[in-house]
C-alpha cells in the first residue's frame, strides 16, 4: 500500500511539474493569442475527458479492490467499466465535431481535433483497475517517463503560433502512449479472463458512478470553465493572461493536493480507529497548510512581476495581477478541502458535500460572465476567488451546525 501511494504521489506530481518546464518556452513562441487558443482547448478537452472518467475513478476502483481475488469478477467490472468509457468516448468525439463545426464565436476551433488521442488516451489507461489491484508501481514509472520523453518535441516541432494544433497533439498523447503499454502488461500477464457479455451489466456500472460524476461535473463548472467564459466574454488574448496566471496557480495548488491525496486515506482509517488521532490529524493539516498558503501568498504578492518574467515574456506582464488575485484562491482551496474532505465527506455529509459545488457553480457562471465582459481575465480572477470564498464561509457554517468545529479543532477530542 505505501508503494502504491508512493507511486501515486510520483505520477501526480509529474502532471503538475513536468508541464511546467514547457511553459516559459511555449508562452513565448505561441504568444498571448497562440498561448489563449492553446489555454483554451486544452481546458475543453479536460471535460470531456472528465465525463468520459464518469466517476469511474473512484466506484470501478473500490468495486475491483473488493473482488481483486477473484479474476472472473475483476474481469467483469473491467469490461462493464471499458465498454462504458468507450460509448462516452465515441460520444464525446461526435460532441467534439459538431461543436468545431458550428464554431460558436470562435471557442471551438479545429485545433480540438489534435486532442482528440487525449479522449482515446483516457479509455486505453486504466490506472482505476491497476489501483484496484495494487499494481500502480507497474504504470507509475512509466507515466513520467513518457511524459519527460515528450518535452524535446515541443522543443523540436513547435516554433510558432502555426503549431499551436502540434503543441496540443503532443501533450495529448503521453496518456495515450502509456495507454496501449498498460493493455499490454495486462494481456501478457494474463490478469483477465474471458467473460460472456450476458454477465455484464453497463448501465449499473454508470449508475454507479453517476452521483460522483455529478459532484466532479458541478465543481469543474467553476474551476475549467472560466477560460471558456472569458473567450465567450471578452477575447482569445485575455483568455491568454488568464491561462498563464491560473497555470502557475494549479502548479501551488497541485503541491497540496498531493499531501492532501496521502492525508485523506490516514484520516479515514483513523477515524474508525482511533478518532482523537484523526482529529489531531486534521488539525495539524488546517494550521499548517493555512500559514503555508497564506506565506505563498505574501510571496506572491512581493514577487509576482519577477515570477511572471521567470515563466513568461513582457507581453504577459498584465498576469501579474491576475495571479495575485488568484493567489487568495490557493488559502481557500486548501482549507476547504480540509473542511469538506476530512470533516464533512468521512462524518457522513454527503448530502452538503455534494449540493455546495452545485450552488457556487450556478453563481459563477452568470457572475463571471457579467465579471470578465468587463475586466477580461482579472474579472474571471475575481470571480473565482468570490466562489472560493463562498465555498468556504458556507463549508466553516456546516462544520459548526454540526458540532464538529468545536468537537475537533477546539476540544481536540472525541464527545
Amino acid at each position: 500500500m505505501l508503494k502504491s501511494m508512493i507511486s501515486l504521489l510520483f505520477v501526480q506530481g509529474s502532471n503538475y511539474l513536468i508541464p511546467l518546464l514547457t511553459l516559459p518556452y511555449l508562452s513565448r513562441v505561441l504568444g498571448v493569442e497562440g498561448f489563449g487558443k492553446y489555454g483554451l482547448t486544452l481546458s475543453t478537452i479536460q471535460y470531456f475527458v472528465m465525463i468520459i472518467d464518469f466517476g469511474f475513478n473512484l466506484s470501478a476502483t473500490k468495486k475491483i479492490a473488493d473482488v481483486q481475488n477473484d479474476k472472473v469478477k475483476v474481469s467483469i467490472v473491467f469490461y462493464e467499466t471499458m465498454i462504458a468509457k468507450i460509448a462516452i468516448c465515441l460520444a464525446s468525439i461526435l460532441t467534439i465535431v459538431v461543436l468545431v463545426s458550428i464554431n460558436l464565436d470562435n471557442v471551438f476551433s479545429s485545433t480540438l481535433y489534435y486532442s482528440i488521442i487525449m479522449l482515446v488516451g483516457t479509455v486505453l489507461l486504466p490506472m482505476w483497475f491497476f489501483q484496484g489491484i495494487e499494481k500502480i508501481p507497474v504504470l507509475s514509472f512509466f507515466m513520467v517517463m513518457t511524459k519527460l520523453a515528450s518535452l524535446p518535441f515541443f522543443f523540436i516541432f513547435v516554433k510558432d503560433s502555426s503549431d499551436i494544433g502540434i503543441a496540443i497533439f503532443i501533450q495529448s498523447s503521453t496518456n495515450f502512449i502509456v495507454g496501449l503499454f498498460a493493455i499490454f502488461y495486462i494481456i501478457k500477464n494474463k490478469l483477465l479472463v474471458n467473460v460472456k457479455y450476458k454477465d455484464l451489466s453497463i448501465y449499473k456500472s454508470i449508475h454507479e458512478a453517476s452521483p460522483i460524476f455529478l459532484a466532479s461535473f458541478a465543481i469543474s463548472l467553476y474551476t475549467m470553465s472560466t477560460t471558456i467564459i472569458i473567450s465567450l466574454s471578452s477575447n482569445i488574448t485575455e483568455v491568454g493572461l488568464f491561462s498563464a496566471a491560473d497555470r502557475l496557480k494549479g502548479a501551488v495548488l497541485g503541491v497540496f493536493f498531493i499531501m492532501g491525496n496521502v492525508i485523506y486515506p490516514r484520516v479515514n482509517k483513523l477515524l474508525a480507529t482511533n478518532k482523537n488521532e484523526a482529529y489531531r490529524i486534521i488539525r495539524a493539516t488546517f494550521i499548517v497548510q493555512g500559514l503555508l498558503s497564506i506565506a505563498i501568498i505574501m510571496f506572491i504578492f512581493i514577487l509576482n512581476k519577477e515570477i511572471v518574467s521567470i515563466f513568461y515574456s513582457a507581453e504577459y506582464k498584465s498576469s501579474g495581477i491576475v495571479l495575485m488575485v488568484l493567489s487568495f484562491t490557493i488559502f481557500l482551496a486548501v482549507e476547504s478541502t480540509v473542511l469538506g474532505n476530512y470533516v464533512l465527506l468521512p462524518h457522513g455529509y454527503k448530502k452538503e458535500y455534494t449540493i455546495l459545488p452545485m450552488i457556487v457553480a450556478v453563481i459563477h457562471i452568470p457572475l463571471c460572465f457579467f465579471l470578465s465582459s468587463k475586466y477580461g481575465a482579472i474579472g474571471g480572477a475575481i470571480s473565482i476567488v468570490f466562489v472560493e470564498s463562498l465555498t468556504f464561509i458556507i463549508l466553516l457554517f456546516v462544520v459548526i451546525r454540526k458540532n464538529l468545529l468545536r468537537k475537533i479543532f477546539i476540544r481536540g477530542e472525541c464527545v
